[in-house]
């Protein structure tokens, strides 16, 4: 179930691996398109429903535009629920099981990483199948908003609206489909269904029109700026960088920018960390003279008591135009086609 994301889904594959790997590639993106041509099994009579996917496969920040979203919706006094499936929970905490997130009790071996992180800023409802936790959502109270995180390959609900997002570091890495590079889908067959890519761009400008040239013309394009919280981070340490998430180059290289750092340690995507693990990363951190510092996601997987002794690195969106993911909310109330 976890993984780390390989090097080579972000260079030119070499004739071995294309050899060995392209043929299962083809499988893949066949049964991928075939599902997604699949009738949903769900859609709410009251809420609108605005799906946040990926074409690649991890780290792309669908999580922190979920989150986004919520905020945007709620400071115009819209309720909103997050349904999820929680990734990387551990079945024999009943992962059939229908689960309104609870920080106090719940744990991200019981309801995964992400809805605990999205609890903060929504309602989440976790389960395996989205269509039944939209269902007891709307048997729990009046949602005007449903939000799926990762929800464009799921047939689960209908959405509204469809976005997809982009990470302008990752791109579409070397441009294969699974498992010979990190896209689940060919966005041109799937361009008609998509209202929005969404591009997130980080501290260092860089020039994105190699990367718009890749997306459809029928796509529209948004741009976000992703900005990472510093201010409570003493600079003058050293620090050991450490994560378990989709493409950690990405979050080792921002941190670069800003801090001292001596070491980086990668964990695979949704890694569940042990006492063991954390002791670990604190022997490292002392033997080097450096504080550890990671994501908010990975705190959270974290055994509590060693929290204290980890910095992390808040993570937010700041949108060119928050007119127009505005517009796009508001396309979503009234329907039907893209501004």
């Amino acid at each position: 179930m976890f993984f780390k994301t390989p090097n080579f889904w972000f260079s030119p594959p070499n004739s071995l691996l294309r050899c060995l790997l392209k043929p299962l590639s083809a499988i893949y993106s066949a049964v991928s398109h075939m599902n997604y041509e699949k009738q949903y099994k769900y859609k709410s009579p009251v809420a609108k429903t605005i799906a946040v996917g990926a074409i690649t496969a991890g780290g792309s920040g669908k999580t922190v535009v979920v989150s986004s979203l919520c905020g945007i919706l709620k400071a115009h006094r819209k309720k909103v629920a997050v349904l999820s499936r929680g990734y990387g929970r551990r079945s024999d905490y009943g992962i059939k099981n229908i689960i309104k997130v609870d920080r106090a009790i719940h744990s991200p071996e019981q309801v995964g990483d992400e809805p605990m992180l999205l609890a903060q800023v929504a309602d989440v409802f976790v389960n395996e199948d989205r269509s039944m936790g939209a269902q007891f959502a709307e048997a729990t109270g009046i949602y005007d908003f449903f939000l799926l995180d990762d929800g464009i390959a799921q047939k689960d609900i209908k959405p509204d609206l469809k976005f997809v997002v982009i990470d302008s570091l990752q791109g579409f890495g070397n441009g294969e489909i699974l498992p010979l590079g990190p896209n689940r889908f060919n966005f041109e067959r799937i361009k008609h269904d998509i209202n929005a890519a969404i591009i997130l761009t980080h501290q260092k400008a860089i020039d994105l029109s190699l990367l718009e040239a890749q997306i459809p013309d029928s796509v529209p394009i948004i741009h976000g700026r992703i900005q990472q919280n510093f201010y409570h981070i003493n600079d003058n340490n050293n620090f050991i960088a450490f994560c378990g998430i989709g493409y950690p180059p990405k979050f080792f290289a921002s941190l670069s920018e800003k801090l001292s750092l001596v070491d980086t340690i990668s964990f695979p995507d949704h890694y569940p960390y042990t006492e063991d693990d954390a002791l670990s990363l604190i022997d490292r951190a002392k033997f080097l003279g450096a504080r550890l510092i990671t994501t908010e996601k990975d705190l959270v997987r974290i055994p509590l008591r060693f929290h204290h002794l980890i910095d992390v690195v808040p993570v937010y969106v700041i949108w060119n135009d928050v007119s127009q993911i505005a517009a796009y909310l508001e396309l979503a109330v009234n329907k039907e086609t893209a501004p």
